[in-house]
């Protein structure tokens, strides 16, 4: 699925499944996958593997820096 960026080891990307509607992306590291929530406000989902809180509070942030980025490859790759 599409790649949106990049953060300091993580690609954020998204994948899409039929039972999660909802948009969101993935931050994903050799040790950890976080699903954030674009929508109804940009919040944690889930976290997988380790990692720790200050690199978490900087993914969100810059997920926030670049949220209409990621609506926009949302809605182009699976559409509203």
């Amino acid at each position: 699925m599409p790649l949106i960026f990049r953060y300091k080891g993580f690609v954020i990307r998204f994948w899409y499944c039929f039972e999660e509607r909802r948009r969101h992306v993935h931050a994903i590291s050799d040790d950890a996958n976080v699903k954030i929530w674009l929508e109804p406000e940009i919040s944690v989902a889930s976290v997988k593997g380790r990692i720790n809180e200050s690199m978490l509070n900087e993914l969100l942030q810059e997920v926030k820096r670049n949220e209409q980025l990621c609506r926009d490859a949302w809605d182009q790759y699976i559409g509203q």
